[in-house]
């Protein structure tokens, strides 16, 4: 609202109340990434813990899988869920700690590493290769991941634009797992984030994003 307020009486904002909507919203997110046609992990929305079932059915896919609430960062609020009986336990725990939450299930697509690109007006500025920590499934630079230089590949580069593009970014962050084929097959959007940080990945390019200008 502070947003809109602001955009109201002519304040210039990075990205609008429209971007960030889209952005937090993991289950809008999907939406718009597959309305652009852009490859993701397999996703369905799970609304009740009585719709779990049928949720889990639509998703089509074996354990383990991927549990997240529909608001989350920095890798708070995703779950590596091994089993049917943990997926149960999970979700009548969370929806007992909020009635009205909404959660997501998601394929697991197995990978050591996924890759966060950085999309600033159209252009991608910096990438960096992040490693799952280890004991861990994440890769997120505030859990301990390690960070390094990436170069995108042709393909790659058009998939994060395509993604920045369909959340209305001027400014984002693309996450994505590479394909097996970097040079010919699209990679898997995870998330675009809207209000990126910048430390790990000014860290792996050893640059400072805010002061460059190309």
């Amino acid at each position: 609202d502070l947003v809109s307020q602001l955009e109201r009486i002519g304040v210039p904002m990075v990205n609008s109340r429209v971007c960030l909507e889209r952005a937090a919203d993991k289950y809008r997110t999907y939406l718009r990434l597959k309305d652009f046609g852009l490859d993701q992990p397999k996703t369905v929305l799970c609304e009740s813990p009585e719709n779990l079932q049928q949720s889990f059915e639509n998703l089509n896919a074996k354990f383990p899988i991927i549990l997240k609430t529909l608001r989350g960062s920095r890798g708070v609020g995703v779950l590596f869920v091994e089993t049917e009986r943990s997926l149960k336990g999970l979700v009548q725990t969370l929806y007992k700690v909020d009635e009205d939450a909404d959660l997501l299930l998601q394929e697991y697509i197995k990978t050591d590493f996924d890759v966060r690109a950085l999309v600033l007006d159209g252009k991608v500025i910096a990438s960096m290769r992040r490693d799952v920590v280890e004991g861990d499934f994440r890769s997120n630079y505030s859990q301990g991941g390690n960070v390094s230089p990436y170069k995108l590949t042709s393909i790659e580069e058009k998939q994060c634009l395509l993604a920045a593009k369909a959340v209305d970014g001027i400014f984002t962050a693309v996450d994505f797992i590479p394909a097996k084929n970097r040079e010919k097959n699209p990679p898997y959007i995870l998330e675009v984030n809207s209000s990126p940080g910048t430390d790990g990945i000014e860290e792996a390019n050893n640059i400072n994003i805010s002061k460059c200008k190309n």
